[in-house]
């Protein structure tokens, strides 16, 4: 009888709202704290020995020095002079170049996405335009200052549509950040190390950044990018990217699809509690990015501590080209305004109801199997 009871139990509790097991840190803010960026992996096609310089870059991304990897790419080197690197050679040879060393970058096989490739000469400027521009590094800054999602659009070339795509943008957003609440932070989840600054210092704060698709600068930001979805490099309409977390972006929102609704979804699930907290089983695609993002966690939380010792509040972080835009929030609503929806949060003791009445009829069950 009692192994009965057990069972009802156990199936019960599975089949509950999942907000019962959800912490309480906002998406944007649980990503960034605990979902490290999947790794880049990089072939080093190359024949004889490399130069001494090209060593050096080697070994910096090889993995042998996780700690100091500047970017989430590691690297190995392929002797096409050497046996072993018979199985790459029809890797190389679908390449059809003839320039060595030659640099292959794919994405991590268990991230499912095949599609993602870089093709690139192996050198010091290269691999640094590569894995780094000034919009990247405006993103890393914005995150380490406290944003919740920087907003990056992809400008199609065409002047209007661009405009009025960044109008929408730009004024949903600035809206959003008038209106949306962050969870209540539990005190549990910030004993159990789940956000490591507390309410005080947790803001909901958006900006957005504007990005050309001719930026030399920024090839390989573009690049990354248009190949975060499978069908996006055949669109020629403005696209924009919430980057969040650690380098990750969200999905893209593109041409018409720049919306009140679907701006305020993707703003609502960034912002509303990490209901679950395994990154795979989120959207989003992790991108090629070179930060230190554990040393941004412990300067944020030294900045807490600073600022709980003395009081005085840390000056914004500067903000430097590229053109962009950032909302300090605002009461004033659009004239084409329409509020957010959401699912309103359920009260964690109200689901606790179910689980009181399952353990109620299985003590009386019990006892009454006793008798």
């Amino acid at each position: 009888m009692f192994p009965r009871i057990a069972s009802l139990i156990v199936c019960t509790l599975l089949l509950l709202p999942r907000e019962i097991c959800a912490c309480s840190v906002p998406v944007f803010r649980y990503a960034l704290e605990h979902w490290a960026p999947d790794v880049y992996q990089g072939l080093v096609f190359h024949r004889g020995e490399l130069s001494t310089e090209n060593q050096a870059l080697l070994k910096r991304h090889d993995g042998s020095e996780t700690n100091r990897a500047p970017a989430n790419l590691r690297l190995r080197a392929v002797n096409l002079d050497e046996a072993e690197s018979e199985q790459w050679l029809p890797v190389w040879e679908s390449l059809n170049q003839k320039e060595l060393p030659w640099l292959l970058v794919r994405a991590e096989p268990k991230t499912g996405l095949n599609w993602i490739h870089f093709s690139l000469p192996f050198n010091e400027p290269s691999l640094q335009s590569l894995i780094d521009s000034p919009t990247r590094q405006a993103i890393a800054k914005r995150l380490e200052a406290g944003q919740s999602t920087v907003w990056v659009m992809l400008d199609s070339g065409n002047e209007t549509a661009d405009a009025e795509a960044e109008t929408r943008l730009t004024d949903r957003l600035k809206y959003l950040q008038s209106v949306l609440k962050l969870p209540e932070l539990s005190e549990a989840d910030i004993a159990n190390g789940l956000i490591s600054i507390g309410a005080a210092d947790l803001r909901l704060e958006f900006s957005s950044i504007r990005v050309s698709r001719n930026d030399p600068k920024e090839r390989w930001f573009v690049e990354s990018l248009l190949n975060s979805e499978t069908d996006l490099k055949d669109l020629k309409e403005p696209m924009v990217f919430p980057i969040f977390g650690q380098g990750r972006a969200l999905y893209a929102l593109v041409g018409k699809g720049i919306s009140s609704e679907t701006i305020d979804n993707a703003a609502i699930f960034l912002t509303g509690s990490c209901s679950c907290e395994v990154k795979e089983q989120n959207p989003g695609v992790d991108l090629l990015m070179s930060a230190d993002w554990v040393g941004l966690l412990r300067k944020q939380a030294t900045a807490v501590v600073n600022n709980s010792t003395t009081n005085v509040p840390t000056a914004p972080a500067p903000q430097t080209a590229p053109e962009t835009v950032t909302f300090s929030g605002s009461s004033a609503t659009p004239a084409d305004a329409t509020t957010p929806t959401a699912t309103p949060p359920r009260s964690k003791s109200l689901m606790l109801i179910p689980v009181l009445i399952v353990l109620a009829f299985a003590g009386w069950a019990l006892i009454k199997s006793r008798n």
